[in-house]
């Protein structure tokens, strides 16, 4: 049995000499060590004892249970000297299975190493029992693996890790990162250490080194990508080349330097190339990241993993810019020589001695100057030019550099010819000199350029009178030159304009990266929506169309474009989106919200819910006039005003909606007669009545209100608002301001528009409609230029029908596209029979074309077949179309004008004022023709801001390119003004009214001026 272990000291003296012998120092031994010792211990003594017994006098029982218990003893120290062994052994199995050397040493001496320590060190096991710790590590790392035992010693943390390097015994190094520790061994503290060799791993660190190193100083640009093209490094001939940093570089592809368009097309190319030869080779145009060009000779191969697997690409590019422009400056400069010897008809080469007599001239003088080379040869170089200033020429210096001149020389016809002399001095410097020359004859030059500045004067006027803000700027968006349009937006100054970039002005910058995605893509951006900036900070909806800007060898020096504001649409769209059920204006419900109110209460009443119902159609008399007189925005508070007056007079349960223009409707749910929609419409006449103040101008207003009844509710909301609108119709024509309840009658009135729809179908076979022609004067000649053919209708029973009656049914029903084909193959005809007589030959003839005939897609068609068959040449017809015509599909209405143009059509903007017109569309719709309405014209006696209206329109028109016609002329005060603004044509009734073709010719023959 195991006893307490004794203190050292207490040992058997025998014990405790060989226990020193083999473990050392006894105190702090581990456990097992001190147990083992107890029971040795325990096992002398009593061996002691059985001696003293053995040689005292005891009885035989006594000394046999002594030997038995000493037995017992020995065997559990054999037990236990055989677990130690066991121990022993299995530490010793397991270290020199470990792939690592290890070593166990006290202080610098080593207690046991295993193979790993000989295969590393060189050295044999005994040998290494030998030698001290500090033998095998380097000198110098000694210092640096002391100070890291040390700091472990003083409770400092350390790496458990480290590398240092070894020492062999044949002298070769070797690296090994080694880690230490504290273990007990044979009974003694110990140090465990376990070194693993990386020498292999810090060569290959060292080959990597030397690589990049190789790689970042190579001179070519050298990059990898991944299979997608995407860059994972490159060096600093990368960095010198293109200008991106690595960092930058890194993730990205070609598209940094060659765009999105360019760049997956090549990667498409490089990688199909790869895939089929194994390499790519050619040159590549790029753009540098401070946006200079250059050229490279790019050679790309494929990067492969063991398995053949592609892994992505490598490209090694050298920058041959500077060889390619010395290359094309030689190519140039060589066809420059190709192009003068070769153009013989405007070049002349001429030689001229030191007195500079002309020696020798090229037969091609006769062409440039009309004088044979014999008839100048001998004469002074001054013959050249028919000024004093360049009378007498020197003769330039030996070794100057080339001379060139520009002077006016005379034909030998007397006409003027442009030279360019290009002169060079042949001789030794400081002596006599001979002149070698070529003249050019640059007349054709000299014209183009006195036409491009004349062309220059006409766009600087354009630009700076445009109302879009009109830019140029450079490929970095630095702006170069606005309009003031584009100051009146967004800066306080031209100077402080100039000095922003395009990114300043977009609310959302990530609009500025598509926009020039996209011009990139296609050169040119039409209509590009973004919100930009104003000055005052608010931002502003714009259509901007630009395109790229290219200097004369291809390179994008930038962009110009065109912005125009839409900002105002697009805020009555998001409005109309936002309020889709309600007015905008007065924000009652809108039609939509009153059509669904009134379906549910026809329902309402159809089930016996409600007693009746009825609907109040009101329509303010002759609201216009607030319009015209004091601006729609005055008319606008006058119905806001008007809104809140008729909200006043009803009930919470009446429904009141804006029905459009100044049109509301008021639905009256649950009312048992008539009577009471009366007195309400008696109310809200009476609220009207009262003067409204808008902007400080007393204005009285009436209205007339048609009011429909249903007592059943069987009528829908349609017919319900078809008879209160007939209704209303009858109370206008009655006089206005007041009110009419529907009856049957009204119905018989919409029956007999419906019997008019009839007959107009009836009346173009019946010949029932006729043209009459009103002349057109043109105020430079004083002559009839044409005429304007107008339709009439003389119905069998009711006679002349007015135009106004009969052309919006026509349009409505579509007889119109009848008619108006009828209109343009009489007018045709009608001009074919005035042109037989001479002297009719440039009369023209003015046609109107509604819109539903400009909407069809065979009318060019029909037009220039009509031409073709009356032998009328399209100059001769001028086809009158009103804005509304252009503005209700602009890109469809400039696609038609454009086809009108193409068969030599005149074509006009009819009524230009009356509507919201704007010389913009001079701009974006190709028109020849400005027709100011009757309404300016006949203003300008009394109010002289219409005279100043008209003669701003007629100047701008003329500036873009546009004739104007000024209708409704009818006193001799309006002619002269027109004539001295400048105005082209005019028409009206001081020239005559409308008449037949007969009458026309007579007016004609008499050849009056005016």
């Amino acid at each position: 049995m195991t006893s307490a272990t004794p203190p050292a000291a207490e040992l058997h003296h025998d014990l405790r000499r060989l226990a020193e012998r083999h473990l050392g120092v006894l105190e702090g031994i581990p456990s097992p060590w001190r147990a083992l010792l107890g029971d040795l211990d325990d096992a002398l003594r009593r061996t002691d004892e059985l001696a003293t017994l053995l040689h005292a006098d005891v009885d035989g029982r006594e000394l046999l249970d002594r030997y038995r218990r000493l037995q017992s003893d020995v065997a559990e120290l054999d037990r236990t000297t055989e677990a130690l062994r066991e121990s022993d052994r299995q530490f010793r199995e397991l270290a020199e299975t470990v792939a690592a050397a290890t070593f166990v040493y006290q202080g610098t001496r080593f207690r046991y190493v295993n193979a790993g320590a000989e295969e590393l060190t060189g050295y044999t096991r005994d040998e290494l029992l030998g030698v001290s710790f500090w033998d095998i590590v380097h000198p110098a790392d000694r210092e640096m693996v002391r100070e890291r035992g040390l700091a472990r010693q003083r409770g400092e943390p350390v790496p458990n890790r480290y590398p240092f390097r070894v020492i062999r015994k044949d002298g070769e190094e070797r690296w090994v990162e080694f880690a230490a520790g504290i273990v007990h061994y044979r009974g003694e503290a110990a140090a465990l250490g376990t070194a693993f060799d990386i020498t292999a791993h810090k060569q290959a660190e060292a080959t990597l080194r030397r690589q990049a190193l190789v790689f970042d100083n190579l001179y070519d640009a050298v990059m990898i990508t991944d299979v997608h093209g995407k860059m994972v490094t490159w060096n600093r001939a990368s960095e010198r080349i293109y200008g991106w940093s690595r960092e930058e570089a890194r993730g990205r592809g070609p598209e940094m330097w060659l765009g999105h368009h360019r760049a997956e097309s090549l990667r498409r190319e490089v990688f199909d190339h790869l895939e089929r030869e194994g390499r790519w080779q050619g040159e590549i145009r790029f753009r540098r990241k401070d946006g200079t060009e250059g050229t490279s000779e790019t050679i790309v191969v494929p990067l492969r993993d063991d398995d053949g697997q592609l892994l992505g690409a490598l490209g090694v590019n050298r920058d041959i810019t500077d060889r390619r422009r010395a290359e094309d400056a030689l190519r140039l400069s060589e066809e420059r020589y190709r192009l003068m010897m070769a153009g013989s008809d405007t070049v002349f080469f001429y030689t001229a001695d030191a007195a500079g007599r002309l020696v020798y001239l090229s037969s091609s003088v006769a062409q440039v100057l009309g004088y044979a080379p014999e008839e100048l040869a001998g004469r002074p170089r001054s013959v050249f030019s028919a000024d004093e200033e360049h009378a007498g020429l020197p003769v330039p210096g030996a070794g100057e550099a080339p001379r060139i001149l520009s002077l006016a020389a005379r034909h030998r016809d007397g006409h003027e010819v442009a030279l360019e002399l290009v002169e060079t001095a042949v001789g030794q410097p400081g002596g006599p000199a001979t002149v070698q020359g070529f003249a050019r004859d640059v007349t054709p030059r000299r014209a183009v350029e006195q036409a491009l500045r004349a062309s220059e004067e006409r766009y600087r006027s354009l630009f700076e009178q445009s109302r879009d803000a009109i830019y140029i700027t450079t490929l970095d968006g630095r702006f170069v030159d606005v309009n003031q349009a584009a100051v009146e937006m967004f800066a306080d100054s031209r100077e402080q304009l100039l000095s922003m970039r395009v990114t300043d002005l977009y609310a959302n910058p990530g609009d500025r990266r598509r926009f020039r995605d996209e011009i990139t893509r296609g050169e040119s951006i039409r209509d590009f929506e973004v919100r930009l900036l104003r000055r005052d900070g608010e931002t502003l909806d714009v259509l901007v169309s630009a395109s790229l800007r290219r200097g004369p060898d291809g390179a994008i020096l930038g962009y110009q474009g065109i912005i125009h504001d839409i900002t105002t649409r697009k805020r009555a769209q998001e409005q109309l989106a936002y309020g889709a059920l309600h007015d905008s204006l007065t924000g009652l419900p809108n039609r939509v919200l009153f059509v669904d109110r009134l379906d549910h209460a026809a329902e309402r009443v159809r089930r016996g819910d409600h007693a009746s119902l009825a609907v109040l159609f009101l329509d303010l008399d002759r609201f216009k006039v607030v319009n015209d007189s004091l601006g729609h925005g005055a008319g606008d508070r006058l119905l806001t005003e008007l809104a809140s007056r008729l909200e006043a007079a009803l009930q919470p349960a009446d429904t009141l909606a804006r029905f459009g223009g100044d049109e509301f409707t008021v639905l009256l749910e649950g009312i048992q007669s008539p009577i009471e929609a009366t007195h309400l419409a008696d109310r809200l006449l009476a609220a009207i009545a009262a003067p409204f103040s808008p902007d400080g101008h007393e204005v009285f207003a009436s209205a007339s209100i048609g009011i429909a009844f249903s007592g059943t509710g069987q009528e829908g909301a349609e017919e319900l608002l078809r008879d209160a609108d007939a209704a209303l119709s009858r109370a206008k024509s009655l006089g206005k301001n007041r009110y009419e309840v529907f009856d049957r009658g009204m119905h018989a009135q919409a029956m007999a528009r419906l019997r008019l729809e009839t007959d107009l179908r009836r009346a173009l076979e019946r010949e029932e409609l006729r043209l009459l022609y009103q002349p057109l004067v043109s105020l430079h000649s004083g002559r009839i230029e044409g005429f304007e053919a107008l339709l009439r209708w003389r119905h069998p029973e009711r006679g002349d029908v007015p135009p106004l009656e009969f052309i919006p049914i026509a349009e409505e029903t579509g007889l119109i596209l009848p008619i108006g084909r009828w209109v343009i193959e009489q007018c045709c005809a009608q001009v074919a029979r005035w042109s037989r007589d001479p002297g009719n030959a440039r009369l023209t003839m003015a046609i109107n074309l509604s819109p539903v005939q400009f909407a069809q897609p065979d009318l060019a068609e029909h037009l220039a077949s009509t031409l073709n068959g009356c032998g009328v040449a399209p100059s001769r017809i001028r086809l009158e179309l009103t804005e509304g015509v252009l503005l209700e599909d602009e890109e469809a209405a400039i696609r038609v004008l454009h086809q009108l143009r193409e068969i030599g059509v005149g074509l006009c903007m009819d009524d230009f004022g009356t509507g919201y017109s704007s010389l913009g569309y001079l701009h974006r719709f190709p028109l020849d023709i400005l027709k100011v309405d009757r309404s300016f014209v006949s203003r300008m006696d009394r109010d002289p801001r219409s005279g100043q209206l008209v003669h701003a329109i007629i100047n701008m028109s003329h500036i873009l390119g546009v004739r104007v016609v000024a209708e409704g002329v009818e006193t001799s005060e309006q002619l002269e003004a027109l004539r001295e603004m400048g105005c082209d044509h005019v028409q009206g009734f001081l020239i005559a009214e409308p008449m037949g073709a007969d009458r026309a010719e007579q007016l004609i023959a008499e050849g009056r001026t005016w």
